[in-house]
């Protein structure tokens, strides 16, 4: 019968005892945590501001909403709330255009847009009051005009598109086109922390301009 002999390793000594205690201790260096958290206060590079701005367009205007710099101008939004009359239940309420944040950058981006941006009407007739029709706005119902929105390209769009050799759609001034601006409003909120909007609706775009609190041109 054949034998085998059994190699057998000595235990090492130092398996099973704590990392610290095998041969040499490791030198650490802490580093603080106060390093590892941006200081807010100091930021200026990558950071922005942004401000609450109650937007939209007034009862007149020919669409019942307008994007323009990606941002949303409704007539009308709807809250929902819940009903005091009846438990668990929740109802719509109608309030004027929308509540948004806008940066500097979005704000001269809504500059630039509302340049060349333009509603063209359907007919020249004005605009008619109805009882009975279109939307309520105070005492009377305004049954606005038809229109369409147009942006004209700017000159870099219109070279970029001759250099990929592909069409794009020229502006051809009409006497019914009128300012986008004209049936647009934007009223920074005076409550910064959640927002807040009026009652009636506000002087449009054309009339108030932009409101920034910091200098929009530096």
């Amino acid at each position: 019968m054949q034998t085998e002999e059994l190699n057998i390793p000595e235990k090492n000594p130092d398996v099973g005892k704590p990392a610290t205690t095998r041969g040499r201790k490791a030198k650490s260096r802490k580093v603080a945590g106060t390093s590892l958290v941006p200081d807010l206060s100091s930021i200026v590079s990558g950071a922005t501001k942004q401000y609450a701005y109650w937007v939209g367009v007034t009862p007149s205007c020919p669409v019942e909403h307008i994007d323009l710099a990606g941002i949303n101008f409704p007539k009308v939004n709807e809250l929902i709330v819940a009903d005091p009359l009846r438990t668990n239940q929740k109802r719509r309420v109608p309030v004027i255009g929308s509540i948004v944040w806008l940066t500097k950058d979005r704000l001269e981006l809504m500059q630039e847009r509302l340049r060349r941006t333009v509603i063209r009407f359907y007919e020249d007739s004005g605009q008619k009051d109805e009882p009975g029709t279109g939307q309520n706005v105070g005492d009377n119902h305004v049954r606005p005009r038809r229109g369409q929105l147009i942006t004209i390209p700017s000159d870099e769009q219109i070279q970029q598109a001759g250099k990929a050799n592909r069409a794009i759609r020229r502006y051809v001034p009409q006497s019914n086109d009128v300012p986008a601006a004209r049936f647009m409003f934007a009223e920074l909120c005076s409550d910064q922390v959640k927002g807040n909007r009026g009652e009636v609706y506000p002087e449009p775009l054309e009339v108030t301009g932009l409101d920034w609190p910091e200098d929009l041109e530096n």
